[in-house]
């Protein structure tokens, strides 16, 4: 198998980007100016209208912006999805549906619980004002120092063979496998390499060579197996989010080839299959002894374990079907009702003063490489969150993680001004640093798609985790890949001058 040949790709290329650059021109800032209104809207909506109410007209406001907003940007966008779009589409989510279902339902009565905390519905709205800014601010720093053209030094490589595209699969399936050991030792930032089979199969999803209806199905069963292989490579940790992400190599072949059909039944089964089957088997091995491995790390797939949930799961879903997805369905949105973290955040800070940046002392010394500092305390943030809000995992597993959100833990320390200030910084280092690494078409190499791939998968923890961290990852990504890409770079280029003298000298 070979990839698209760089003529190809430097002509399709130059057509997305002339008519990306005119667009930029005409609907740049007015876009810009458009999010900011949208934004303030739904702003004023949570603050000064009834909790409920407005909680439920700014979440629906967002919802049909954001909307509008991925469905814009990935027209402009050169293999329709990017950093961008990835992370418009997420705050859909999370900022949109969720926190309508919220405001639209009894979950919780006037409190929304998180762990063990209540969140009066107040703060909720108030959590809800803090992200919509925050979002604003975050698409403003990434429009802004996103990468206008491809980098500007060639492919080294024309075509990938299928031997040399196993061998990245088996190696990033080692980083996978053994993640949390290479980032003990060698840092976070390596630990991308992890990365490499999600790449591969995004090459595959992205590599228009052929329209031909055979090699669509070749692709497109190819792409289902790597998934699946991804899914058994990431049921090794109970994340649920990892896992249905398995897919997105397959969804990104859908959306780019337009078959709408297959994306919307694929779409509606992963979404079930996400809702009745992850969500509740994750929650389900995490507070059970036998899921968990020699390393304290909870696995979803187990010899016996596994079969034995299912079946758990099975019955109560025969039992009463209708009241299993409404449990489900609660919990999931609850879960993914973002505003939620940052309104106790934003409640702690009305009790207590913001901290001025006493929470963020962490960050100047995870910029020091693991690999010169060995004894670098590990600090989970989650886990130490949830210690400070009293939050207890049952015992033998480690305790929960609960996040602030990005905008949240910027409003804890400097209010209003820092999450402004501090999400647009974040958008300017994500675009700027991380995604400029690559530029704007990653099929040139397989270093360029994993590191496109972890900038756009970024925004699963980006949002809703805590802003020092992905403030860290994208400067020392920016680093690490181009670091990689350059010696690539100088490395291919000797080599074919070489082999150009040896052919000259022949002749």
């Amino acid at each position: 198998m070979t990839l698209m040949p760089r003529t190809e790709i430097a002509d399709s290329t130059v057509r997305g980007l002339v008519g990306t650059a005119r667009r930029w021109r005409k609907s740049g800032t007015r876009e810009t100016v458009r999010f900011v209104v949208a934004a303030a809207i739904c702003v004023c909506s949570d603050l000064l209208l009834p909790a409920r109410t407005g909680l439920a007209v700014a979440s629906f406001l967002y919802l049909v912006w954001a909307i509008w907003l991925t469905k814009r940007e990935a027209k402009g966008a050169l293999l329709v999805l990017n950093p961008l779009v990835c992370y418009q589409a997420w705050q859909a989510v999370v900022l949109g549906l969720a926190p309508l279902y919220i405001s639209l339902t009894d979950i919780g009565g006037d409190a929304i619980s998180l762990g063990n905390q209540h969140v009066d519905i107040e703060w909720v709205a108030y959590g809800h004002a803090i992200m919509a800014a925050g979002s604003c601010a975050l698409y403003v720093g990434m429009k802004q120092f996103q990468p206008k053209e491809a980098v500007s030094e060639g492919a080294p490589l024309d075509s990938a063979s299928a031997l040399y595209l196993a061998v990245a699969v088996l190696l990033g399936s080692v980083f996978l496998i053994a993640r949390e050991t290479i980032t003990q030792y060698a840092g976070s930032t390596v630990a991308q390499l992890s990365y490499l089979p999600t790449a591969v199969l995004c090459m595959v999803a992205t590599n228009q060579r052929s329209s031909q209806q055979r090699s669509a199905k070749a692709r497109f069963w190819i792409l289902l197996a790597g998934g699946v292989w991804l899914f058994l490579l990431n049921a090794r940790r109970a994340s649920k989010e990892e896992l249905i992400l398995s897919f997105f190599p397959l969804i990104w072949w859908l959306i780019m080839t337009k078959r709408h059909t297959l994306l919307l039944v694929g779409g509606t089964v992963l979404a079930a299959f996400y809702l009745l089957v992850i969500a509740p088997l994750v929650a389900s091995v995490r507070t059970d002894m036998s899921f968990l491995d020699e390393t304290g790390a909870t696995r979803v797939i187990t010899e016996d374990g596994t079969a034995r949930e299912l079946t758990g799961l099975e019955e109560n879903w025969r039992s009463d079907p209708g009241d299993y997805f409404h449990t489900w369905l609660n919990q999931t949105m609850q879960r993914m009702c973002e505003p939620v973290a940052a309104g106790l955040v934003a409640s702690l800070a009305d009790s207590g003063g913001f901290t001025f940046g006493s929470r963020l002392d962490y960050v100047p010394l995870t910029f020091i490489p693991r690999i010169f500092w060995r004894d670098k305390p590990a600090t989970d943030l989650g886990t130490v969150f949830s210690e400070e809000l009293g939050i207890r995992a049952p015992e033998g597993f480690k305790i929960s993680s609960t996040g602030e959100t990005s905008a949240g833990e910027l409003y804890w320390n400097f209010g209003w001004p820092g999450t402004l200030l501090g999400m647009y910084v974040l958008g300017a280092a994500l675009s700027g640093l991380w995604w400029r690494a690559v530029g704007t078409d990653p099929r040139r190499g397989l270093l360029e798609m994993t590191a496109y791939t972890g900038a756009m998968l970024s925004f699963v923890t980006g949002i809703g985790a805590f802003a020092g961290p992905l403030f860290i990852i994208s400067v020392t990504a920016g680093v690490f890949w181009r670091v990689l890409i350059g010696l690539r770079w100088i490395f291919f280029k000797n080599r074919a001058i070489s082999l150009r003298a040896r052919r000259l000298s022949a002749a």
